[in-house]
């Protein structure tokens, strides 16, 4: 039975972990959605519409995507999430409060 030496060891070891980080960056940068599929799932939630803001934040490897949209007498206000969840949405009628 071959002894494998603690220099071995740790070098599978160190391997081992380099291709899981690897593996890891691939999938996030395949999963991450971009701007346009991200404003497709805005307009998805509010039903269609006009985008009349956007703003597009830096989170790490990826982006947050938030939409204001008009809709006939009603506006949403719509966060998208890197991965492309639906952080929050609000809605009203009448004029869109801004900051």
């Amino acid at each position: 039975m071959k002894h494998i030496t603690k220099k071995k060891a740790v070098g599978l070891g160190l391997g081992s972990i380099v291709i899981a980080l690897i593996i890891g960056f691939i999938a996030v940068m395949m999963l991450k959605v971009d701007s346009q599929e991200a404003r497709n799932i805005a307009m998805e939630q509010a039903g269609g519409g006009e985008i009349v803001a956007e703003e597009i934040s830096n989170e790490g490897l990826w982006n947050e995507y938030s939409y204001v949209i008009i809709n006939g007498d009603r506006w949403y206000d719509i966060e998208i999430g890197g991965f492309g969840g639906v952080n929050e949405v609000e809605s009203g009628t009448g004029d869109y409060p801004r900051d």
